[in-house]
């Protein structure tokens, strides 16, 4: 469950940034009660109970996850909210109440505009929306297809690469993840990490002298990926794991 909250704020975190298309559907919420609620009271509430009982809810979530491992990225059903349908339902409903053929015209080209702002430009604009933390790297993105490929079992990774992966691999298990080191993020929810857990995040924060100790305990608990920091003279073979990857940050080895 914690897991599961996490991926929710890492998510948020890194998409919020990115545009307000979210904030027109909500708008758009409102503008449909205010120009006929009677009409629209169905669809109106069809979105806010999509939105708050199954999309905002971690414990709807965390089920849909088990039952459906791909949503354990929340990514995918972050599309449920019907975004794309509410907002140009709304701005059709708003020109037609409009009498005045110049006002119609005036108050759609303000919608377009409005549109075209929240989406960042289209695209061409994101110094002043888009965070560091939304910007995925190449070398990020090497890393995310090299798991999705091999799909380990359990990886066990350094704290820079965590969001990355949480974020864009296809439901790649973590020994632990962000929740491990932000303080009070489970809102008191047990977490269930062992003293191991808590032991093998200090010690890959030196991964160069703490090597042989972190493939000894990884391999203890099937970790069948070790992505650290990388450093030199790395070993080709490390106890019972084989450098298979190394980029210019990560050493990425694979148990034998």
């Amino acid at each position: 469950m914690t897991e599961t909250l996490n991926t929710m704020l890492q998510y948020f975190s890194n998409s919020k940034l990115a545009g307000s298309y979210f904030l027109l559907f909500l708008v758009s919420i409102v503008l449909l009660y205010y120009m006929n609620k009677e009409k629209n009271v169905w669809f109106i509430m069809y979105g806010i109970v999509l939105l708050v009982v199954v999309v905002m809810n971690p414990i709807v979530v965390w089920v849909l996850a088990q039952v459906f491992p791909v949503l354990s990225t929340y990514r995918p059903l972050t599309l449920l909210v019907p975004i794309l349908f509410y907002i140009p339902f709304a701005a059709t409903e708003l020109a037609e109440r409009l009498k005045s053929r110049k006002i119609r015209h005036l108050v759609v080209l303000i919608l377009v505009f409005l549109i075209f702002v929240a989406g960042n430009m289209c695209g061409l604009v994101t110094k002043y929306s888009v965070s560091d933390n939304n910007v995925t790297t190449s070398e990020e993105k090497k890393i995310v297809e090299y798991l999705n490929k091999i799909h380990p079992a359990m990886v066990l990774a350094d704290e820079s690469i965590i969001p990355a992966i949480s974020a864009r691999a296809d439901a790649i298990p973590l020994f632990y993840g962000r929740d491990l080191w932000m303080a009070n993020l489970d809102t008191g929810i047990m977490d269930g990490y062992n003293e191991e857990a808590y032991t093998l995040f200090d010690a890959m924060k030196n991964s160069e002298e703490n090597a042989e100790f972190i493939a000894e305990t990884a391999a203890e608990y099937s970790c069948d990926v070790i992505i650290m920091d990388y450093y030199d003279e790395a070993p080709l073979l490390l106890k019972a794991y084989k450098l298979e990857e190394k980029t210019n940050n990560y050493l990425i080895y694979v148990l034998k």
